[in-house]
């Protein structure tokens, strides 16, 4: 009995290597993670990505599409896989992705970072336990 998949065209996928992309139930319920555009096309908008796994950025068929004609169609994942463990990975993209200010290609990101793709900056806000409402 084999796990691997013969695709017809030479490339043997060995199943029990592949993992599929996460896509929620690694954070805390009570932990929230927005992502807020502060500049670009999309700017105002707030992303939702509390329910952890990974999302990936850009203009074509993404998790996120983003208004920028500067972004890639598949230009960036972010990967987030629990509490302090946040993660953005550059996909070849044409214009790059910048945290801070710098260029990166792999990096982890936290509270307060800035990542810039294009003309869009996105800044990341973590709200670990409950959020205080202010009266």
């Amino acid at each position: 009995m084999s796990a691997k998949k013969d695709s017809g065209e030479g490339t043997v996928l060995d199943e029990r290597l592949h993992q599929p992309r996460p896509t929620g139930g690694v954070i805390p319920k009570d932990t929230k993670i927005f992502l807020r555009i502060v500049a670009g096309p999309d700017k105002g908008k707030v992303l939702d990505v509390s329910r952890g796994g990974s999302f990936i950025l850009g203009r074509g068929k993404v998790d996120v599409v983003l208004d920028d004609p500067k972004i890639s169609s598949r230009h960036v994942e972010l990967k987030i896989f629990g509490p302090g463990h946040y993660y953005l990975c550059d996909l070849a993209s044409t214009n790059g992705t910048f945290l801070n200010g710098a260029r990166v290609d792999r990096r982890k990101f936290d509270h307060e970072d800035e990542i810039r793709v294009g003309d869009t900056v996105l800044r990341v806000s973590v709200h670990e336990g409950t959020i205080p409402v202010s009266e």
